[in-house]
């Protein structure tokens, strides 16, 4: 470890890597320096300190963070001092100190003020004024994740995010509130909440009025964000008080991300997801009842210890049954310390499961485009991206049902509008991932 020289600077890099929820993290930071009057920048030539928030999600997440953290520390001046936070530092420190020297400062997962009293004389800032003053990372003014969250108590065999974060510790809600009608002020007009398990929201904390549907019905009532998106709920916690309120409140887009993982029942237990096949599929038939075009987002592990062609055999018929509008595949990762690396079961060739996963998204490929066919000639309310840089179109949107960065996009290729502004469009033709669209 280099040595570490406290001193108060007066510009910041940073390189967020990893989830939505680790953006929220590199937002917060930024925003804890901004109020001590660093300045945040864009190009690591500028910048006094650089940061990396690392991700240490699957395997090659970490190669990836690793690799951009060798990359920065090359290019290192010597008046510039290189930093390291997040889930890589938080599980693997030790290790990464005395592997890599050129790292002046490293902490572990986000800690309100942390950095800003390791990096100047200043006290920490106020936890609740730092949710109010995140420095937007993505260029997206419009949208804005929310972290319900941290942690997670689940224990799933696979997932090494309890090992890394802990147990779940829910956000009070009045905090929650400040933080959206803060963002809103600023032009936000769309949020996604977001947790390691979205659906578990305040239930740590018991009692009545903390769950999920108490929270989201909070922000119906208090807020005036234009558009409330659920994004990683688990199935068996989805309530009817929650679909209720979904199916009535307009302003709760008709979209819930819910990770299945798998079809097969012998897989799902292997898992430790805590439900069946049917059990799935009775919440999913309960969703669609309430609301007839809600977007069903999902995401498949495939190659997880022990699966066998029949298990994705099984898959692949829930995948036709339910006929999920957004559909994403992961393969499996050994992920040290888990119920899964301790697995007796046999391994799957990475090939073979990359193959299946192929299979998979080649089904799903055929139902989005016969889904987004049956879009073309009908109006649809959305929000704008941004002008289509590089592209033929005019501007990139989406719709209620489209998440940014992971889901279908709206190409605007006739007529006039605004980036962060709602319009209305007439749907021309469509691919599985794609609509055009005009202005109406």
């Amino acid at each position: 470890m280099a040595h570490f020289k406290k001193k108060s600077p007066a510009t910041i890099y940073l390189l967020n890597l990893g989830c939505s929820k680790n953006q929220v993290d590199a937002e917060r930071i930024l925003g804890e320096f901004a109020a001590h009057g660093v300045r945040y920048v864009e190009s690591p030539e500028e910048a006094d300190l650089l940061l990396v928030n690392s991700c240490g999600f699957i395997e090659s997440a970490k190669e990836e963070s690793i690799q951009e953290i060798l990359t920065l520390a090359q290019s290192k001046r010597s008046d510039q001092q290189l930093l390291v936070a997040g889930c890589l530092s938080q599980r693997y420190g030790d290790e990464l100190r005395s592997e890599m020297p050129e790292v002046d400062l490293m902490v572990g997962t986000y800690r309100p003020g942390e950095l800003v009293q390791k990096l100047t004389l200043a006290p920490a800032p106020n936890c609740a004024d730092c949710m109010n003053r995140r420095i937007r990372i993505d260029g997206m003014t419009h949208h804005a994740f929310i972290k319900v969250a941290e942690g997670c108590n689940r224990n799933c065999a696979f997932c090494a995010i309890p090992l890394i974060r802990g147990k779940q510790v829910s956000t009070p809600p009045e905090e929650l509130i400040a933080e959206i009608q803060g963002l809103h002020a600023t032009g936000v007009k769309e949020i996604s909440l977001v947790a390691q398990d979205l659906s578990f929201y305040g239930r740590e904390r018991g009692g009545p009025q903390t769950t999920l549907h108490h929270l989201v019905e909070k922000i119906v009532r208090e807020t005036e964000v234009d558009w409330i998106r659920l994004c990683y709920a688990y199935p068996a916690l989805i309530t009817p008080e929650l679909i209720e309120l979904m199916a009535n409140e307009p302003r709760i887009c008709k979209y819930l991300d819910i990770p299945i993982q798998h079809g097969s029942d012998a897989m799902l237990a292997k898992m430790h997801r805590g439900y069946t096949k049917r059990g799935a599929l009775i919440m999913l038939r309960k969703l669609r009842k309430a609301m007839p075009e809600i977007a069903l987002r999902t995401t498949l592990l495939i190659g997880f210890p022990g699966e066998s062609e029949s298990d994705i055999e099984e898959l692949l018929e829930l995948v036709e049954e339910v006929r999920f509008d957004r559909l994403g595949c992961f393969t499996y990762s050994e992920e040290e310390g888990t119920a899964a690396a301790r697995s007796k079961d046999p391994r799957v060739d990475p090939e073979i499961a990359i193959e299946r996963a192929e299979r998979i998204m080649a089904v799903q490929e055929a139902i989005s485009g016969e889904r987004n066919e049956k879009l073309i000639g009908r109006e649809l309310k959305v929000i704008v991206d941004g002008a289509d840089e590089g592209g033929t179109a005019h501007f990139v949107a989406r719709t209620e049902w489209d998440a940014p960065e992971v889901d279908n996009i709206v190409r605007i290729v006739e007529g006039n509008a605004t980036p962060g502004e709602f319009c209305r469009v007439r749907v021309v033709d469509a691919t599985p991932f794609e609509l055009d669209a005009v202005v109406v």
